[in-house]
């Protein structure tokens, strides 16, 4: 059970005048009360925030792993090192994301569904994200063939059945004859179709959202670009407000400017800063393993060998700190693409994604050059 504690004299990221203080005391997990600095005489332990600024822990909508652990290590202690990598930078829940071959046993999605909600030592696993098997080979970037496959309800049937209730989200291709049945499979049993890894053009695109589609997987990455004679799913995705869209903010996978696109094109409740994390997370530069082939990690980037780009060892503080940068927007809403906004996304927004009273304490103290001083993982302080 984690201890009572009371955060002292912090600035809190939504209010409008940063010169006001608050306390914020944390009961049993939960924030009980949030009051004008000074108010409290309670006796629990304190965390003086003074010069610092309260946030809600960060969620990783999308990460493979992290610390030198993957999720297709398929054991609870590789997601426990990915969890405490995470916490430690300031990411207080996350999904757990990756491929799956349709023609073995996924022992991986099994491990990483019994290890949902529980408690792994750091950041709190709230389910799993998987990327195919239904895409486009055409566009499978990082994925390796044998994780693709044409759609095939058997399958997905054993996918839900191992995930046994905690897959979140799937990405598909939409221009993939045989997709609707997978579409309305998944939203039948509460899971959320996303766009990406496709092929599309324009047409397909809006066809694919008429489906079903509310979503899209690290936007601008493993689809066709845009063109003015074949706008092709960037059109579609920009003209409908309703879809929301992952961002890998590292810099490396979009280019600053087309970041600021996305934030001119795009409702701002929409957009959602990603990591594409993998396990070089949180280690120094070197080379490491992704799926049984060697990459590089270097200046946040990774790539395998050849040069494909296939995910982000760069933290969910520095990519916010990049849309901050890249876009001039304020801290709040900077911090709503990693917090609030991937809440609503998962349903979860009722206790998780903002710091109200009544919600998980899931709170991250940090200075104005956005250093992570102090986290709480409901209620749990990380060290």
């Amino acid at each position: 059970m984690p201890e009572n504690l009371l955060i002292i004299n912090t600035a809190l990221y939504s209010d409008p005048d940063p010169s006001r203080r608050f306390d914020i005391l944390v009961e049993n997990g939960k924030i009980s009360r949030i009051s004008p600095a000074g108010k409290n005489d309670i006796q629990v332990k304190t965390i003086d925030g003074r010069g610092l600024v309260a946030v809600p822990g960060m969620i990783d909508l999308h990460i493979h792993g992290a610390g030198g652990s993957d999720s297709l290590d398929a054991t609870e202690e590789a997601l426990a090192v990915i969890s405490g990598t995470l916490a430690r930078s300031g990411t207080t829940s996350f999904l757990s994301t990756m491929v799956v071959n349709p023609h073995e046993n996924n022992t991986h999605v099994r491990i990483a569904a019994e290890c949902t909600g529980k408690d792994l030592g750091g950041a709190s696993l709230l389910g799993v994200y998987i990327e195919g098997p239904f895409i486009n080979i055409m566009k499978r970037g990082g994925i390796i063939t044998d994780c693709i496959s044409a759609p095939s309800k058997s399958i997905l049937a054993k996918l839900l059945e191992v995930a046994d209730g905690s897959l979140k989200i799937m990405c598909v291709a939409p221009e993939i004859p045989g997709i609707e049945a997978i579409i309305k499979t998944l939203k039948d049993e509460g899971v959320l179709p996303s766009y990406g890894h496709s092929d599309s053009n324009y047409e397909e695109t809006i066809n694919g959202f008429n489906m079903g589609i509310s979503h899209v997987t690290h936007l601008y990455n493993a689809m066709r670009p845009l063109h003015h004679r074949d706008p092709g799913p960037l059109a579609a995705i920009f003209e409908n407000q309703q879809i929301s869209v992952e961002l890998i903010g590292d810099s490396h996978h979009v280019h600053p400017s087309m970041i600021k696109f996305a934030r001119n094109f795009k409702s701002r409740d929409k957009i959602i800063c990603i990591t594409d994390g993998i396990s070089g997370m949180g280690l120094p530069d070197g080379t490491y393993t992704y799926n049984n082939r060697k990459y590089t990690s270097k200046d946040g980037l990774a790539r395998y060998l050849d040069g494909t780009l296939i995910g982000s060892t760069m933290t969910l503080g520095n990519i916010v700190k990049n849309y901050m940068l890249f876009t001039n927007c304020d801290l709040r809403e900077a911090i709503e693409t990693v917090t609030i906004n991937p809440a609503r996304i998962l349903g979860i927004d009722d206790r998780k994604g903002s710091l109200e009273e009544g919600k998980d304490a899931d709170i991250v103290l940090i200075d104005d050059d956005f250093t992570i001083c102090h986290i709480l993982v409901e209620g749990k302080p990380i060290s």
